[in-house]
């Protein structure tokens, strides 16, 4: 899965404030997100010598002996998901809205829209979406939900085990499948400290995170992939936003960098995810949630120190799902870095592995989950491709001065000619 994070696509408020200029910088921003998602996307993960030994290989595919070795090489993401603040429209009139709409279909298209062959695409709403809970309404909600689709959702895969002749690809959720399940729960978590402007709105996202919480309860062998927008509570010096709630006089939230360590706890003590990704901190964040298992609290501490993977090379891309190893439970969250080209172009690419049984133990089946982040501010496409618009721009100006500087003598003689010629031909005859 390609993971994106706070767009934030800007629109009529900018261009009143900058003018022309901003029209420029719009455009600029959007081209920018446009290459960074459709690099995500395109099928260019491995260098062409890669791809060559890949077919080559005995276990390519495409060979008669194929096998499950061949299931951990992925030709491009199956889902991409953006985590939130696609754009502010919490504030704007719904001629804007569709106007950025628009612009925001043309980065990120939609799949179900174009039906084409590119990931399954999930949007997160967001707090410049449908606002905190102060500004929060049904019908700001509603809006969104019409073409983003609804903001809390569970969709499910059947994971199967590698064997020597099938493809280990996941299937669509079936009523009493016997495999383990991958469960994706998208939050909206806008709703759910409070007290909030909509508390009916509020009640439904409690009673939906209530049920999703039934999920490990009647099948603990499957897994969660928690998708969110607002990250979890976490102890100040852990990321750059430190926990902060600015609220209105009554109570209810204007701001807020973190959920409430309530809110969190409750989260991970029922919910039970195995992986978390959120947005929301442009600068993006990487930890993992600790607890005993004789303990009832969750603490956050750095992940690259509490890595439980022995394949992984990095912190950035090394295996996370929960670890329940001598007594300790440990949950990854990973806040994904904006996307904006302030904060370097970034993305993130989430892997499932389905794992192959193996000598030691390892059942067929089981899911290991990778993180990789990717940043595309030395990308050097991109700013080839911005230096030669800005080359060519610069040349198409100097032609056209050059003309209307070198065409306005030629305009004034040959308009002078016919007067003159006039006036001499009668004395002429």
């Amino acid at each position: 899965m390609a993971v994106f994070a706070d767009p934030q696509m800007e629109g009529d408020a900018k261009i009143a404030r900058l003018g022309k200029r901003a029209l420029v910088d719009l455009a600029f921003n959007d081209a920018y997100m446009r290459h960074v998602y459709q690099s995500m996307i395109a099928p260019s993960w491995t260098t062409p010598l890669d791809t060559l030994s890949f077919y080559l290989s005995p276990f390519s595919p495409f060979s008669s002996s194929s096998s499950s070795s061949a299931a951990t090489t992925t030709a491009r993401p199956t889902h991409a998901t953006v985590l939130g603040d696609l754009f502010s429209s919490q504030w704007i009139d719904d001629i804007e809205f569709n106007v950025r709409l628009a612009r925001f279909r043309s980065i990120f298209p939609d799949p179900t829209l174009l039906n084409q062959g590119r990931p399954v695409l999930i949007n997160i709403t967001g707090n410049h979406d449908i606002g905190y809970g102060y500004d929060i309404s049904q019908a700001r909600v509603e809006r969104w939900e019409e073409v983003f689709g609804k903001s809390n959702f569970v969709t499910s895969v059947e994971v199967r085990a590698p064997t020597g002749s099938g493809d280990p690809a996941a299937t669509h959720h079936e009523a009493g499948a016997a495999q383990q399940m991958l469960h994706l729960v998208v939050l909206n978590t806008m709703l759910l400290d409070g007290p909030s402007s909509d508390e009916k709105l509020r009640a439904e996202t409690w009673a939906f995170l209530r049920e999703a919480a039934q999920l490990k309860q009647t099948r603990p062998q499957d897994k969660i992939v928690l998708l969110t927008h607002i990250p979890f509570h976490k102890e100040p010096g852990l990321c750059v936003d430190a926990p902060d709630i600015q609220t209105h006089w009554d109570d209810t939230i204007i701001e807020q960098t973190m959920l409430t360590p309530d809110t969190t706890q409750w989260i991970l003590n029922n919910l039970r995810p195995d992986f978390v990704l959120n947005g929301h901190d442009h600068y993006g964040c990487d930890v993992a949630h600790i607890r005993a298992q004789d303990h009832a609290s969750w603490t956050a501490y750095p992940s690259s120190s509490t890595s439980t993977s022995s394949s992984s090379s990095s912190p950035s891309s090394s295996s996370s799902s929960s670890s329940h190893q001598e007594g300790i439970l440990s949950v990854r969250e990973v806040t994904q870095r904006s996307m904006m080209a302030e904060y370097g172009g970034y993305s993130g690419l989430f892997e499932v592995r389905i794992a192959p049984s193996s000598p030691l133990g390892q059942q067929a089946g089981q899911l290991d989950f990778y993180y990789t982040a990717c940043g595309f501010l030395t990308d050097v496409q991109v700013w080839i491709v911005i230096v030669t618009d800005l080359i060519l721009v610069g040349l198409w100006s100097l032609v056209a001065l050059y003309r209307v500087i070198a065409g306005k003598p030629s305009h004034d003689s040959a308009a002078v000619r016919p007067a003159i010629s006039a006036k001499i031909k009668p004395k002429m005859q």
